[in-house]
Formats: C-alpha cells, structure tokens, sequence
C-alpha cells in the first residue's frame, strides 16, 4: 500500500545544533535536513540534506570531468525496518555535451539500515560548451517492510565554469631550416586559469628527431620520461585565480643512429603535435618546421 507522507522542512539538526549547559546557542551548520513522514505520525520519517536548497552543487570546467557527492538519505524508520532506495534524475534541461551519472538511477537499489544513512555518488562529463549552470531535479523511490514512498528531493545544481587555457609560441628558432645541420628552437607553453585556481598537470611530447637542451618553468615542478626514441616531458603547476603560468623548453636536432645530422631528409617535421592539459580536452596547437633540401639531397 501507499503510505502517507509530508514534507516537514527543518532547520533543525543538519549536523546537531549545540547547546551549552545553559542552554544557549553555540553554532549551527548551514547544511538543512529535509524530513519527510512517510507513516501517520512524525516519530518515523526519511531525511536527506540540502544545503542551499540544493542535494549537491557540482562544480566542473568546460572539457573535463569530476566525480561528487549527490545525495546522503537517511532512514529514521522505527521497529529496525531496512530501506531501499533508488534515485531518478530528470537530465531533460541539460544539454548534449553534459553526460551525468547519479548512483542507483540504473534501477540497483541501494539498503540503509534504521537509524543509518547512505551517501549517493555521482559523475559527470562536460564537453566544448559555454559555461552557464543548470538544475537536475531528483526523485526518490523508497520502500521497506509493509510501505513505500516516492518523494521529490532537493535537486542537483550544477556550475559549468570557464576552465583553464593552453597555447604555445615559438620563442626563437627558424621554422624554414636546411637538412643535414644542426638547428636549435626554443618554445613556450603558457596556461591560463580562469575564475579559480588550479593544481593542473602539462604533458608534451619531443619527437624522436630532437634532444631536449633545457627546460624552464617559470613555477612547479617537471620530469621526462622517454618512451622509445621520444621525450615526455610532465609539468606540475599550480596556476592562481586569474593567473597564468609558462615552461620554457629548448630542443635542437641529434645525430641518429648512424651519426648523421637530422633531418636527414626534406620535408616538414613536427616540433610537437601539441602540449595537453591532462585531466581536461584541450590541446594547444603545434609547431612545424619544414627542412628543405640542398643540391646534394
């Protein structure tokens, strides 16, 4: 059968009000509990928290992902009675390049024991969009020994901000170059942080036709790692609110194998195909050089 249920809306006990032994007040939480009746009297109800109306706000960039807490329900059901519960988010007002995952909503209900509370997951990937924030009702299905109940939660809020940017300019070296001679360039890979500071992570790749004379960060920490006859070159950074940060990196053509100076043929080679900000889709553009050929070649 249906139970009978109604939204009581408490300030009360989020995470306990404390009172000194003379009863005064002492602090208090911001986070709300919700407690909703689901039987003919108020000793037993379903609670969950809110904190500004909202089950979870969710804060993520453009081009990346992050995992968060949706929801945290618990069962304040007499006679030791086990609940289980599943949620449904309505994902109707987001748009295609936001993909959003909430645990249970495949339907795998999830048990809370009497007088304890669950904490419900959730995903979400943002693509090339422009930042804005959007509201993700979610619905409740509860039931236990002898009733159930459907109740609508507080909703999720989620903020897609401006994430952080990565270009890379050549800083001195010829992108027109003879073959067979000895060439050096030096370029530099900037990142940008909008809104907020980041701890981001720079990965580029030296081609297997350079060696790597220098690298220098204006802040942060790096290391190489060479995977066969290429560099892999990792930049930890810390980029503060509205600040950019740079690596510095000078390469110059090696002898191969044979011991003859690249490049040993004419055409265009690749410096790098782009420095990457891992963690998030964004790429910055690559640098070309084209070696021409002299009569000998």
């Amino acid at each position: 059968m249906k139970s009978i249920f109604s939204v009581i809306l408490t300030f009360a006990l989020a995470s306990l009000i404390l009172m000194g032994s003379s009863g005064t007040f002492v602090s208090f939480d911001a986070t709300r509990e919700v407690r909703v009746n689901v039987v003919p009297h108020e000793e037993e109800y379903i609670g969950f928290l809110c904190e500004d109306d909202y089950a979870a706000i969710v804060e993520v960039d453009v081009n990346s992902e992050t995992d968060f807490d949706a929801l945290t329900v618990r069962n304040y059901l007499n006679e030791m009675k086990d609940v289980w519960i599943w949620l449904q988010p309505d994902y109707s007002n987001l748009p295609s390049e936001v993909d959003m995952f909430v645990e249970t909503e495949n339907g795998v209900e999830r048990m809370i024991a009497p007088e304890d509370e669950y904490t419900f997951s959730g995903h979400v990937t943002v693509g090339d969009i422009e930042p804005g924030e959007y509201v993700i009702p979610i619905t409740m299905y509860a039931h236990w020994e002898g009733g159930d109940a459907i109740i609508s939660t507080c909703p999720i809020k989620l903020i897609i901000t401006s994430g952080p940017t990565i270009e890379k300019e050549l800083l001195s070296g010829d992108l027109v170059v003879p073959t067979h001679t000895y060439e050096e360039w030096t370029f530099r890979i900037t990142v940008t942080s909008p809104g907020a500071a980041r701890n981001l992570t720079i990965k580029d790749v030296i081609p297997g036709e350079f060696e790597i004379k220098n690298i220098s960060p204006s802040t942060g920490s790096y290391y190489v790692i060479q995977h066969g006859a290429s560099h892999h070159i990792y930049w930890d950074v810390k980029v503060e609110a509205d600040g950019s940060e740079y690596l510095d990196v000078t390469i110059y053509t090696k002898l191969n194998p044979a011991g003859i100076q690249e490049f040993t043929s004419c055409g265009d080679y690749i410096l790098n195909d782009g420095a990457e900000i891992k963690g998030y889709d964004i790429t910055s553009d690559g640098i070309t050089v084209t070696a021409e050929c002299g009569g000998d070649d």
